[in-house]
């Protein structure tokens, strides 16, 4: 892996990743990465709260528990604090289970998908994680919109309660809200943008700015807003280019066909302007093509495939949310920290692959994303967690240290499909 001489915003972490091993080999397990809290590092954070969706609440490889709520990037963020920070723990195997292979669907503890395993007792009487999975922008203020996303797990996380309202009873004197990936990412999963799955700006300006006054007239000090991550750069989406070199390296069935409307310009193809979600291609049409079914992919035909306009669709609604919080951010004085050239640099460095490493079902989707291509895995989570802090230390003038980042396990450029890489280099 090389690092560009250019240091742009993510080089901090790609130099991380360059040197775990090292700090691995100095004795760093991952029982020393989550080492006792120190005192509270400010008084600006003597009372922490996380406020978002699945990712914040700690949900990766489509379930959550115990054990993945322990790496939420909120949990890193109040132990370098120093501050308490009571979680709405989920018993094993979780409440869904997460998967452990999703090519089979197997999940921890041989349980269901619908499985719940409800919450841990005695529950904490203040949450200083309030995050939901699921959550929009709107439901930071509401659970009973008929726009809300409501599910099993707000009653089990708030228990009746608003995000907003379980975040007051807490008397936060910090907090960070990561919130809007779910306004725009039913869209890209589903491999359809359409103006009932995408939330307006100005929609998501109001609630927002909303939420905001109501935090700080709640008496809030100060706080983080993140960025909506890009849903197009996520490793559930492959380009229909990916599918194609696939097709013609004999790495899918001989029962799925790929079309030539998905392969590379230069053959006169769609493929690097299109993205097909994991769902559709390797559930939908892998599922039918292992049954013997004969399927094809068409980038030029299929829906559930985004097609170049739509992708540009959903980059510029991200773009506009993130200005929105941006500006947000500065006119209160908060931190802004925004993922995106992050993850930009690590797909760039083949952190992120391509088309899922079907040879490697335990890091189908690389080491920076768990087993659904959506949610960050552990190392994820503390990469976010450093740059959150990087932000907050910015604005605030604050001293957060930065977590240490455990081996990513692969090498960058690894983890393509088989045969995939060596027949890229050849378009």
């Amino acid at each position: 892996m090389t690092i560009p001489s250019h240091a742009g915003p993510g080089a901090w972490i790609l130099r991380a990743l360059s040197v775990s091993v090292l700090l691995l080999a100095a004795g760093c397990d991952d029982q020393t990465l989550v080492a006792t809290a120190p005192e509270v590092e400010d008084d600006l954070f003597q009372r922490y709260v996380a406020m978002g969706n699945s990712i914040t609440a700690g949900f990766q490889s489509d379930g959550i528990n115990r054990e993945t709520q322990a790496e939420s990037y909120a949990v890193f963020v109040a132990r370098q604090m120093g501050t308490p920070f009571n979680q709405p723990l989920l018993n094993l195997p979780g409440c869904p289970a997460p998967l452990t292979n999703p090519l089979t669907g197997d999940r921890v503890g041989d349980a269901l998908p619908q499985g719940c395993a409800l919450r841990s007792s005695p529950a904490p009487r203040v949450l200083n994680q309030v995050a939901v999975p699921g959550a929009a922008m709107l439901d930071l203020l509401s659970n009973l919109e008929p726009e809300s996303n409501p599910n099993p797990l707000t009653t089990l996380v708030l228990g009746g309660r608003t995000q907003l309202e379980a975040a007051l009873d807490a008397q936060p004197t910090f907090v960070s809200i990561w919130i809007g990936n779910n306004d725009v990412l039913g869209a890209a999963v589903s491999g359809m943008v359409t103006e009932d799955n995408v939330t307006p700006p100005q929609d998501f300006s109001t609630r927002l700015s909303q939420s905001l006054n109501e935090l700080e007239n709640g008496g809030v000090a100060g706080g983080v807003l993140i960025g909506v991550a890009d849903v197009t750069l996520i490793p559930h989406l492959s380009s229909g280019a990916a599918y194609w070199v696939a097709a013609q390296g004999d790495a899918l069935p001989t029962t799925f066909q790929v079309a030539d409307s998905c392969a590379p310009s230069q053959f006169g193809g769609l493929g690097e302007e299109t993205l097909v979600p994991f769902g559709y291609g390797f559930g939908e049409l892998m599922g039918q093509a292992m049954e013997g079914r004969q399927v094809t992919l068409d980038c030029a035909q299929d829906l559930q495939v985004l097609s170049n306009q739509e992708i540009g669709e959903l980059v510029s609604t991200v773009a506009a949310y993130n200005d929105i919080l941006a500006q947000e951010a500065a006119s209160r004085g908060w931190a802004f920290f925004n993922p995106n050239p992050i993850f930009r640099e690590l797909y760039d460095e083949g952190f992120i692959p391509p088309f899922p490493a079907v040879q490697i079902p335990s890091q189908l989707f690389g080491p920076v994303f768990s087993l659904d291509g959506v949610h960050p895995s552990g190392l994820g989570h503390r990469l976010v967690a450093n740059g959150v802090m990087e932000a907050i230390n910015e604005t605030y003038g604050t001293g957060l240290d930065p977590v240490d980042i455990p081996d990513p396990g692969v090498t960058a450029g690894s983890t393509s499909g088989a045969g995939l890489q060596t027949l890229a280099e050849g378009w």
